[in-house]
């Protein structure tokens, strides 16, 4: 096989690649969205795992705000064990420090006092991976100025693809 074949088929697998990740992204993201509009009061998950941006230090400083957590569901939670919970249409990350015939008793570790007791059925998830910092940036993706970003960063990337592009076959007829 020649060299030009092989940088071909190498192409095409990382172009089939990259369509197959962006592709189960929207469709994941499609779902999220779809989850929740249809359930205002649950938190979309995904196969029992869903993500949060922290935005307080009640849980200094085991989670810091801007930190993206990962959660996932649990048929039982014990004392030591950090959770998210729901209160109203709030979502609370803090450490179970008791559980109780009147509920679970959570605490933030930078906090001085105990929650309110809240039922075993408020609790969305377990926390099971913490990734510091990416909050901060879902955050800025979320605003004008972060999509106006991605948008001048995908068009950089398109058009140094077409230089490149231009190069090539330029380079086959000279």
């Amino acid at each position: 096989m020649s060299k030009n074949r092989h940088i071909r088929i190498i192409s095409i697998i990382i172009k089939i690649a990259v369509i197959s990740l962006l592709a189960a992204i929207l469709i994941g993201n499609l779902y999220l969205i779809w989850a929740q509009l249809a359930d205002k009061d649950r938190l979309p998950k995904i196969f029992g795992f869903a993500q949060i941006v922290v935005i307080s230090g009640s849980m200094q400083p085991y989670i810091e705000p801007g930190d993206l957590i990962v959660i996932r569901e649990q048929d039982d939670y014990g004392e030591g064990e950090v959770v998210t919970y729901r209160r109203g249409r709030i979502l609370i990350t803090h450490r179970i420090i008791g559980i109780t015939e009147s509920g679970v008793i959570t605490k933030g570790d930078a906090n001085n006092a105990a929650d309110e007791p809240i039922e075993l059925s408020d609790i969305e998830g377990k926390v099971v991976l913490r990734i510091p910092g990416v909050g901060n940036m879902i955050l800025f993706l979320k605003k004008p100025a972060g999509i106006l970003a991605v948008s001048c960063f995908i068009l950089l990337l398109y058009g140094l693809w077409r230089a490149v592009q231009t190069m090539k076959h330029g380079k086959g007829r000279g």
